[in-house]
């Protein structure tokens, strides 16, 4: 996930945008949900009905036919049994708006009928399956269908598409919307192993997150195995118009066909991001790791999902300035997709090591200075995003009971967990720690675990080789206090001295010249611009970066943010195209947060929303109605 997820406004639009997000991270700040009565869970994940400790279902094989006309998924979803307890009498499933038609289990050789009953329903549990199941079943398998306004699902017009001509469907299940389009034991704390067969439009090629095959005929029906269990949010499938490109012999790109090409020249160095993950790290354990660019409706940056990342297209610059999100979903098949976060509370496991094994890649590809450049942003967007947080929120071991877990997609597990690592790595050494982190993912490769679980083995691993680096008072402010500790490892960057130098000397009338800067460098300087700007200075400004004209969402979504402020005319014909164009909430969110600030602003904003509304993903649509108070 990888993007921070949220259906209302949780804290202010930031200046620095540039956190390579999973769906979640940096996409989707979330404000808890008010008065929620805590409803009684079997497990420890207070966020699924599934009574995995009794019944687990550890395979999974979905046969799906895809009804564009309906926007509906219809099929069954059938599953082995593996009891934990013998005198459990039935399984538990979670789901959210599905119609279940009937239930099966399979005993002694034979289908036959079974009873189900449908409890009550949960505002964000959703609602429990009961399924009835007697001694020695082996099997159930569930026929149902989804509901076309399923969350986790997004069904997109021919018009939303890059090509025009072909609907597009694509899943997000992260964190619990697997729900949504399959009933499923939905909690990270069981895995499972999937087949998959899809029944599709014959002119559209059907996919999975699973080991799909290369450069798949268009023939309607796809199959998919994935021998590698995993976690449900990292259930996926997309369905469209795509054309493919080999990387090397496990490595691909899919993509639109008027985008493929693009795509790959922006993509390419993934190659060499695996390479320097596995010899950091270890070896890449999936079968394949190709990568979906997915409609500009996406709403967050990437999804981590296995063998199959998606990624959303506002990220192809031309320049690979924004890659970093390629590292980061990458990074995701070790920290996240490989082990795994028990529950939602323990959500910075995934998310922190994952940003702290992103800035590990691009420095090995990119350079140091590049790598420190990105750590510096990011801290200084979490260190202004604090103020705005709940202290509740400021904790990385997130107390969330039965909270929205959207709302612990903040920038807090990825970026305050991302310095509490290199915070460990300072302390003992880069060559004692990667040794650890190394370790670490072999360890508990293919499992879960829990915050607790991580503290006994840092403990016994890392801690008690040296008893007074690092004191395990020091691990659990970290870990249990609101803030940034004053030991976090903020770093300084030479080139951001220069930058605001350079910023004197412009405003002091003086010509600069940028033809050199990074974009994090170009990010800085707007973030650095004072608040009281001149027409005459924002024209000046324009002119000299061509901001208006820029091909960069990061740099855009920044630019028009301090154009809508000072009321800079020549900006706004891109406020609209920009906002209608794409979803992505990260680069639109704050545009709409800066013209809902002025009455006329807010309605032009919910001009433009009604115009851009039916393209954008219900996540997308459900934010951003709260920014301009249309809930």
């Amino acid at each position: 996930m990888s993007s921070f997820s949220l259906k209302q406004l949780a804290w202010v639009a930031l200046p620095l945008i540039l956190v390579a997000c999973s769906p979640q991270q940096s996409e989707q700040p979330h404000s808890p949900r008010s008065e929620h009565t805590r409803v009684a869970t079997p497990t420890i994940d207070q966020h699924s009905f599934a009574n995995s400790n009794q019944i687990h279902t550890p395979h999974l094989h979905l046969s799906l036919q895809v009804d564009f006309n309906q926007k509906k998924l219809i099929g069954s979803a059938e599953y082995d049994l593996e009891f934990r307890d013998a005198r459990a009498t039935e399984v538990v499933f979670d789901t959210e708006a599905l119609t279940i038609y009937g239930v099966e289990q399979h005993v002694h050789g034979d289908w036959q009928d079974t009873t189900f009953t449908l409890g009550e329903r949960d505002p964000i549990l959703g609602t429990p399956l009961s399924v009835r199941v007697t001694a020695g079943a082996e099997k159930v398998r569930i026929h149902y269908s989804s509901s076309p306004t399923a969350t986790g699902l997004d069904w997109v017009d021919p018009v939303g598409t890059a090509g025009g001509q072909y609907p597009f469907l694509y899943s997000q299940s992260q964190p619990h919307y697997a729900r949504t389009w399959i009933p499923i034991q939905d909690t990270p704390t069981e895995r499972l192993t999937f087949t998959g067969e899809l029944y599709t439009p014959p002119y559209l090629v059907g996919l999975m997150g699973a080991n799909n095959p290369p450069n798949p005929e268009r023939t309607g029906f796809y199959e998919f195995r994935s021998e590698q269990p995993i976690p449900s949010y990292l259930m996926a499938i997309a369905v469209g118009d795509l054309d493919f490109y080999a990387l090397n012999e496990r490595m691909a790109i899919y993509a639109e066909p008027s985008v493929l090409a693009d795509a790959v020249a922006e993509f390419s160095y993934t190659t060499d991001m695996m390479a320097v993950t596995e010899q950091l790290f270890g070896p890449f354990a999936w079968d394949r790791y190709d990568q979906l660019v997915l409609p500009p409706s996406f709403p967050f940056g990437g999804m981590e999902n296995p063998q199959l990342a998606f990624l959303t297209p506002t990220v192809i610059a031309g320049d690979q300035s924004l890659v970093s999100l390629i590292a980061h979903e990458l990074a995701h098949s070790w920290s996240g997709n490989l082990v795994t976060n028990a529950t939602w509370r323990d959500l910075w496991l995934n998310e922190g090591f994952t940003s702290y094994v992103e800035n590990r890649i691009m420095e090995a590809v990119y350079g140091e200075e590049r790598a420190l450049m990105e750590r510096m942003l990011d801290a200084q967007s979490l260190i202004s995003a604090l103020p705005h947080l709940s202290e509740r929120q400021q904790v990385l071991h997130i107390e969330l009971e039965q909270r929205d877990p959207d709302t612990a997609f903040t920038s807090v597990p990825y970026i305050k967990a991302q310095l509490f690592l290199f915070f460990l790595e300072e302390r003992f050494g880069r060559e004692r720690f990667d040794a650890f982190v190394r370790q670490y993912f072999a360890d508990f490769s293919f499992a879960t675990l829990t915050t607790d679980q991580f503290v006994e083995y840092l403990q016994a691993n890392l801690l008690a080789l040296e008893p007074a680096l690092v004191p395990l008072a020091e691990v659990e402010e970290w870990l249990y206090a609101p803030g940034l500790p004053d030991s976090a490892p903020i770093p300084q960057v030479a080139a951001f001295d220069r930058v605001a130098q350079a910023q004197e000397r412009w405003f002091a009338g003086e010509n600069i010249d940028i033809s050199n800067w990074s974009i994090h460098e170009r990010v800085y300087f707007l973030s650095q611009l004072p608040a009281d700007l001149s027409q005459q200075d924002l024209a000046r400004l324009d002119e000299a970066f061509e901001l208006t004209a820029t091909r960069n969402n990061a740099i855009l979504s920044q630019w028009l943010v301090i154009a809508i402020q000072h009321n800079y005319e020549p900006a706004m014909p891109r406020v609209r195209e920009m906002l209608t164009s794409m979803g992505r909430l990260a680069f639109i969110r704050p545009v709409y947060a800066a013209l809902a600030a002025t009455p006329e602003g807010l309605e032009l904003a919910r001009e433009i929303y009604a115009q851009a509304k039916p393209s954008y993903h219900v996540l997308t649509r459900d934010q951003i109605e709260a920014i301009l108070e249309l809930n």
